[in-house]
């Protein structure tokens, strides 16, 4: 038995849907993965048995990757980069008790914190270790402060 190479067009439909797809890890924005959807549906249609035209073949891709763009981008777009509060000039907002994951040991009370997709440098006057869940306690520019207590109420 032997593997049949022939190049087919609902082989280059499917093959070009896979770069789409994949080219929005290495350029994201959340666009590519649509088209890319496209190309395999009009790959799909193709190993099914219809054969349309070149031009109705491109122009199926194209309705298909804008429809879905339009219909389904601002629904996924949260899905694919979360979600984030923005304060006054566009400073994203973390509320003090946001639980953040420290991505190494502290040293001399600084270290780095996994938040919402992105490494932020912290401090912390407590010993606090890789792997940690700790919480927000304050922020001093684009350092966080974070101590390994959930912070409760002031002294009364």
């Amino acid at each position: 038995m032997s593997i049949d190479w022939t190049v087919t067009p609902a082989s280059l439909w499917f093959l070009l849907g896979v770069i789409l797809i994949l080219s929005e890890f290495a350029f994201p924005g959340i666009i590519a993965v649509f088209f890319g959807a496209a190309a395999i549906v009009v790959a799909i249609i193709l190993f099914a048995g219809f054969e349309p035209s070149l031009n109705l073949q491109i122009l199926l891709f194209a309705a298909l990757g804008v429809t879905l763009l339009l219909l389904t981008r601002s629904r996924l777009r949260t899905w694919f980069q979360g979600t984030s509060t923005t304060g006054q000039h566009g400073v994203e907002v973390l509320p003090v008790g946001t639980t953040v994951v420290a991505i190494e040991d502290f040293t001399n009370g600084s270290g780095l914190v996994h938040y919402s997709g992105a490494r932020w440098n912290a401090e912390s006057d407590e010993p606090i270790t890789a792997g940690q869940q700790v919480w927000t306690t304050g922020r001093r520019g684009l350092v966080l402060k974070v101590s390994p207590r959930p912070p409760g109420p002031g002294p009364s």
